[in-house]
C-alpha cells in the first residue's frame, strides 16, 4: 500500500462556517470533526479582515487552535491570498502562531503577465527567508491565473526550498490549461494539493467551471492522483466545491481537445451563494459525504492507505 496524509480543506464546509451563527459550527467543530472522521490535517481558508473559516484574530484564538489540533495529532495548514510582503509577513506570523506547517498563496494583482510574474517573484524572494526562519512552508497555487509553466518559472526564480507549489486538480481549466499539462510542468515543484473535481459548462453569463461532488465530475482525478504520487506528494487534500464556479479567462474555441474540456449538462449550473442559508448548508452536508466516499473509494482502489499522522 501507498502511504499518505490526508487532509481536508474548510472551503468544503464553507456554509457551515459562513452561517456559524445558524450553525454553531465553527473551527473548533471543524477541527473536532475532521478528527472523528480520519483526516490527518485540516486546512483552514484564512483570507480577509477576519480571517475567514479561523473564526478570530486574537493571539489566545491562534493558541487555541494550535491546540486543538495538537491534541488530536493533526497537522494545519492555512491559506491566504496576495503575495505582496505585508500580506505575507502577517500572514507568516499568523501560520506559525497557529502551528501551521504550510501557507498557502496566490497573486492577486492585476496587470500585465509580464509585471505580475517580476512582483511575484520579488514578493516570494522576499519573504523567503521568514518563511524559512517560522518552519512555515509557503506553496503558490495555481489559482485561475498561471499555467503551470508560468508559475514553474517563478519558482524556479525565486529558488528556495521554503517556497514551493500547489497544485489544484482543477483550477488550469480556467486558463485554458489540461490539468496534465499544469501538472507536467508543475511537477518538480509541487509539495501540496487540492483534489477536487469540476465539469465545463455553458451557464447564463458565459461559459464556466461548475464545482461538483468529487468522482461526479470529468476531471481524471484518478490518474492525477498516481501522478502526483509519483512525482514524490504524499500529502492530498480533499476540497469539496460543490456549486463552486468561475469564469473561463480564455476563448471557449480556445480550449484543449480533452475529455475534461467536454461540455456539461447546462443544468448542473448551480451558485451556492444564491441559496437560502439553510438549503446551502444541508445541501453542501450531501455534497460533502458523497464526494468524500468517492474520493476514499478512488484512494483505495488506486492502492493508497492513510497513514496514522501521529
Amino acid at each position: 500500500m501507498k502511504q499518505i496524509e490526508f487532509h481536508v480543506h474548510s472551503f468544503s464546509l464553507r456554509h457551515h462556517l459562513r452561517y456559524r451563527e445558524r450553525t454553531g459550527y465553527d473551527v473548533f467543530s471543524y477541527i473536532a470533526e475532521m478528527a472523528q472522521l480520519g483526516f490527518t490535517g485540516v486546512n483552514v481558508s484564512a483570507n480577509g479582515a477576519g480571517y475567514r473559516d479561523l473564526c478570530g484574530t486574537s493571539p489566545e484564538h491562534f493558541a487555541a487552535v494550535r491546540s486543538a489540533v495538537a491534541e488530536r495529532g493533526m497537522k494545519l495548514e492555512l491559506d491566504t491570498s496576495d503575495t505582496r510582503v505585508e500580506n505575507m509577513t502577517t500572514m507568516l506570523h499568523v501560520a506559525a502562531a497557529c502551528g501551521a506547517d504550510t501557507l498557502r498563496t496566490y497573486t492577486k494583482y492585476s496587470a500585465p503577465l509580464a509585471d505580475v510574474i517580476e512582483w511575484t517573484i520579488r514578493d516570494l524572494r522576499t519573504v523567503a527567508s521568514l518563511a524559512a526562519d517560522l518552519g512555515v512552508l509557503v506553496v503558490l497555487e495555481n489559482h485561475e491565473d498561471f499555467t503551470g509553466p508560468v508559475l514553474a518559472q517563478i519558482l524556479g526564480a525565486v529558488d528556495h526550498t521554503s517556497v514551493r507549489a500547489l497544485y489544484d486538480y482543477g483550477n488550469s481549466q480556467m486558463v485554458g490549461e489540461d490539468p496534465l499539462d499544469a501538472l507536467a510542468a508543475m511537477a518538480p515543484f509541487i509539495e501540496r494539493v487540492h483534489a477536487k473535481d469540476h465539469v465545463l459548462l455553458r451557464g447564463p453569463d458565459g461559459p464556466v467551471v461548475q464545482g461538483v461532488p468529487f468522482g461526479s465530475g470529468r476531471l481524471p482525478v484518478g490518474e492525477t492522483t498516481d501522478r502526483l504520487y509519483a512525482a514524490g506528494v504524499r500529502r492530498f487534500c480533499y476540497e469539496n466545491v460543490w456549486s463552486y464556479t468561475a469564469p473561463l479567462k480564455c476563448a471557449a474555441d480556445a480550449l484543449p481537445d480533452t475529455p475534461c474540456f467536454e461540455w456539461d449538462d447546462p443544468h448542473r449550473y448551480l451558485v451556492g451563494d444564491t441559496l437560502a442559508p439553510e438549503e446551502a448548508v444541508r445541501e453542501e452536508r450531501l455534497a460533502f459525504d458523497q464526494g468524500l466516499h468517492a474520493f476514499q473509494q478512488m484512494l483505495k482502489s488506486h492502492g493508497y492507505e492513510v497513514s496514522s499522522g501521529r
